[in-house]
């Protein structure tokens, strides 16, 4: 019964990764802040919950090592030096069956996203304002902690995109060495979209 249990919820967090990965371009606007602060308190509330399920906690344990840690850690306390506000957001962030890579950019206050999941992948822009981004998409990705996630306004009604939330950021890949998708044509489009936005997959300058 056990096995059961186990298998009918991998079999759902796949479907769901899937599922979130595809309403991720599709938020009809930015929630307002007042709906913001509903999603947080309920996002936290799911975190909680996973941390004390046992058969779901796994999925947000940090796997990091200690080079990846540093490596991480240096690089973010770079560029907090030039830009503190999108600063604690740059990294590859962990998610079920996608993750989401976030870099700098040479506008302050913006960041590049790249979202990946299941051998495909999609680029938008981002500003940081109050804490949070708001991505051209209509999204509004937050911090919680060391947790990570996703807002957006889909069919009228204010939602978090992602059941799991997103976690354990390493640092961020060279843009030439882009993983997670598989299709040529595609990563190409990515990395065109990347340079002609002004970001950058490297140290600030200076």
């Amino acid at each position: 019964m056990k096995g059961r249990t186990i298998l009918g919820l991998m079999v759902s967090l796949t479907v769901f990764g899937a599922w979130s990965l595809a309403v991720l371009a599709q938020s009809q606007r930015h929630p307002t802040t007042a709906e913001m602060q509903k999603l947080r308190q309920e996002f936290r509330q799911n975190i909680r919950s996973i941390q004390n399920d046992a058969q779901r906690a796994d999925y947000i344990r940090d796997r990091r090592n200690q080079t990846e840690l540093q490596n991480r850690e240096l690089f973010v306390s770079t560029w907090s030096k030039v830009d503190s506000t999108i600063a604690p957001f740059v990294g590859s962030w962990s998610g079920w069956e996608e993750s989401i890579k976030i870099y700098p950019s040479n506008v302050r206050g913006r960041v590049c996203i790249i979202v990946t999941g299941e051998g495909y992948g999609s680029f938008t822009i981002g500003s940081v304002s109050n804490g949070q981004i708001l991505t051209n998409n209509g999204q509004v990705i937050f911090k919680e902690g060391n947790y990570l996630g996703i807002a957006g306004v889909y069919n009228n009604t204010p939602i978090n995109a992602l059941k799991i939330p997103l976690h354990s950021p390493k640092l961020i890949e060279r843009i030439t060495q882009l993983s997670g998708i598989t299709e040529v044509k595609e990563k190409n489009r990515i990395i065109q979209q990347f340079n002609a936005a002004g970001c950058t997959d490297s140290l600030p300058r200076g």
